[in-house]
């Protein structure tokens, strides 16, 4: 699958807009090299946030599953995320691309912001109809669990700040803004990209049971489309943003005002 012709624009993923820049560019990585990126990136963000957790709490290792160390879990993200996007930046750069157009992190076109947040609410509305349909809650405890934990450490602001912002960008280029060039371009083509990106976003969130991991796969295919048809990573950006915000909302009124 590492065979790839020199530009992408051989594969015909050059329609309008910002993907046309991408012509005469060096070859991107191939899909086993943009997987091991992927994995090395992930693996040193979990090491290192995985190694401060043990080093904090080294005298109480022995019952540290009980400790109270997931208040912190904000920071964890933003760190492991800090870490993740950092690794793919040094290789859209050995790559020889412009670390911007490798992934994918170009002005998007107003029509496809407006076509983006318009089947984002359809999507939505199509999945919170099924959760009631399912007798299922629009929150995750894990989302109100980690609310909860925040708000009594004192950390709301850096759940919110990991959540709504550093999340959705980190996740966007992890998982939709780098592997898209090289994977697009190889044997998985953009519909397989699109599904495999979906599939491993959707089983990144551990956190979630199988209907939250269904609902995470539908939103990941949903941004992989949206990132292959504007050319653009700031579209599923924004709309993850989006949804973040509103899930950390609803996280808040639950916990705040329903409790």
């Amino acid at each position: 699958m590492d065979d790839i012709p020199s530009t992408a624009s051989d594969h015909g993923l050059e329609a309008e807009g910002p993907r046309e820049a991408n012509k005469a560019l060096p070859r991107p990585w191939g899909f086993w090299s943009t997987l091991g990126w992927e994995l090395f990136g992930l693996a040193l963000g979990a090491a290192i946030v995985g190694g401060s957790v043990l080093w904090l709490n080294w005298d109480q290792i022995e019952t540290l599953p009980d400790t109270p160390e997931d208040r912190w879990f904000p920071l964890q993200l933003i760190v492991s995320n800090l870490v993740q996007v950092a690794v793919l930046v040094l290789a859209a750069r050995l790559a020889g691309w412009p670390v911007a157009q490798y992934l994918g992190l170009v002005r998007p076109r107003r029509r496809d912001l407006v076509e983006g947040f318009a089947a984002l609410a359809l999507a939505l509305g199509t999945l919170e109809i099924l959760t009631h349909l399912l007798d299922r809650g629009s929150v995750t405890p894990f989302q109100t669990d980690a609310y909860r934990l925040a708000r009594d450490a004192g950390l709301l602001p850096l759940l919110w700040l990991a959540f709504v912002i550093v999340a959705p960008v980190g996740e966007e280029i992890v998982f939709r803004g780098f592997p898209f060039p090289g994977w697009s371009a190889s044997r998985l083509g953009v519909p397989g990209t699109i599904v495999v990106t979906a599939l491993i976003f959707a089983i990144a969130h551990t956190q979630y049971d199988w209907f939250g991991a269904f609902q995470t796969f539908c939103i990941g295919a949903l941004f992989g489309w949206l990132r292959w048809r504007s050319g653009s990573t700031v579209v599923p950006i924004l709309l993850h943003i989006t949804v973040n915000f509103i899930s950390t909302l609803l996280s808040a009124i639950k916990v705040e005002w329903l409790a």
